[in-house]
């Protein structure tokens, strides 16, 4: 049983792979190559299958060591690993009649289908026990909180305070300040009616946004976050930095992401001074925008839109549905996400590879412990999505053909397998490289992700 490593990505950058990145995919990969090949491992000793081999990579053994019947192995090429069982290749090797007994192809379809299935399966609780983790242990998560009120203002004259969170607008729950803002903007002359969490206290506060000129005015202005950074951008090379806070532009008052953006993308060629709050000081540093890619006359300082955060956590029996849930909502995105992709709906430079992987790794292990297990969760799902595909030398390959012998009521022909192998094989190479070509080209900075 072969395991395949990849995933398809919302997002790239070209932040330097260093050594923590390194570290924190090593750790994360091998754990979950580790859990998907004890799927199939386990459910295969249950079976009463002889295991051979339990590999964690692809191609020439590294070091490894042998305990009784199975041969437990690093191997050189860390893109998956697989299990090895007895006379899962039917034909290659003579058998004892005793070993036949113990050999994979031996096993009624069921049986093979359930080992087969066990790998991707275990990925999927993997991904459900480290969701429940995060959510008993306390997660960052958004919240659109008011970083100031105009005096004079719609929204001051309502009762507005800085520090409320927004929950709800007219009934819709919120996490992002960008949501206010777009809703506001889309509600002009209309009261709407606000859930605010002040300190401990649950309010309900009334305000109608108004129509000066073509703007749309409240008077709320909400937590603008730098949440990353593009490598030799303008912003990287004036000193902005991850988790930078954005007060002001020019000395005007920035309520909103979009505000921003759009001043940004006005000033190409043009020195802007930002007012930038770091651990509590305040620095003014000055960027000029230059031309964005694919976009004719607009600037761009490259950086990735963050938002403000507090820690929550759940209770033991209430994280059980919420962790299910979460898992049930990655496994949702992966699986629309693939889909798109076949269908060409979606741009196949999504797909990442151990380059994208280690970026991401390091990204999110620097910002702690939650995310980084979050993130595993989803390379989890994505792990064992990707092994259910229907591809020969896959997981969903073996279930496929153990699917059609079921119906013609006999094993597919060797011939037919092995040339189904080779054809699968080609296409695993394939996809390695065409990953790999993937990641370099957002290693050297060729994508227009950034803005």
């Amino acid at each position: 049983m072969y395991t395949l490593l990849g995933m398809p990505v919302s997002f790239a950058s070209s932040l330097a792979t260093g050594l923590s990145g390194l570290a924190a995919a090593a750790v994360a990969l091998g754990f979950l190559i580790f859990f998907h090949e004890f799927g199939h491992f386990i459910v295969a000793k249950l079976s009463g299958v002889a295991v051979q081999k339990f590999s964690l990579g692809f191609g020439k053994k590294l070091f490894g060591w042998k305990v009784g019947e199975t041969d437990y192995m690093v191997s050189v090429l860390p893109l998956g690993g697989y299990v090895k069982m007895l006379g899962e290749d039917e034909g290659a090797e003579e058998l004892s009649p005793e070993d036949k007994k113990r050999s994979f192809s031996a096993q009624p379809g069921y049986k093979r289908a359930l080992i087969v299935f066990a790998g991707p399966f275990f990925n999927i609780v993997l991904a459900v026990i480290l969701c429940y983790i995060v959510l008993v242990t306390g997660f960052p998560q958004a919240i659109a909180r008011v970083a100031g009120v105009a005096p004079g203002s719609p929204a001051a004259v309502a009762g507005f305070m800085p520090g409320d969170i927004v929950e709800k607008i007219d009934g819709n729950y919120v996490d992002f300040w960008q949501e206010v803002a777009d809703y506001v903007k889309g509600h002009p002359g209309k009261a709407a009616a606000f859930t605010v969490r002040r300190g401990d206290r649950k309010l309900e506060i009334k305000a109608t946004p108004e129509l000066q000129g073509k703007k749309v005015y409240l008077g709320l202005l909400g937590e603008v976050f730098i949440e990353a950074l593009e490598v030799g951008s303008p912003a990287d090379k004036a000193g902005i930095k991850p988790k930078d806070q954005v007060l002001a532009v020019d000395g005007k008052d920035i309520g909103s992401w979009d505000e921003m953006a759009q001043t940004v993308k006005e000033s190409l060629g043009k020195e802007l001074s930002f007012t930038v709050k770091r651990q509590g000081s305040l620095n003014n540093i000055i960027i000029t925008p230059v031309l964005a890619k694919g976009n004719k006359g607009e600037g761009k300082i490259g950086v990735l839109m963050g938002t403000a955060t507090e820690k929550v956590a759940y209770g033991p029996i209430e994280s059980v549905v919420l962790s299910l849930d979460k898992a049930g909502g990655m496994t949702g995105f992966t699986v629309t996400i693939l889909s798109r992709l076949v269908r060409g709906k979606e741009d196949a430079s999504q797909l990442g590879g151990p380059i994208a992987i280690v970026q991401m790794s390091g990204s999110q292990a620097k910002r702690g412990f939650a995310d980084f297990v979050l993130f595993m969760a989803l390379l989890s799902i994505n792990l064992g999505i990707l092994n259910l595909l229907p591809v020969p030398i896959l997981d969903g390959g073996h279930l496929l053909f153990f699917a059609i012998e079921g119906v013609i009521r006999k094993p597919v022909s060797l011939r037919v397998r092995e040339v189904a192998q080779q054809i699968g094989l080609f296409l695993l190479i394939s996809l390695m490289v065409f990953v790999f070509y993937n990641d370099i080209m957002r290693l050297l900075g060729f994508e227009q992700m950034w803005k």
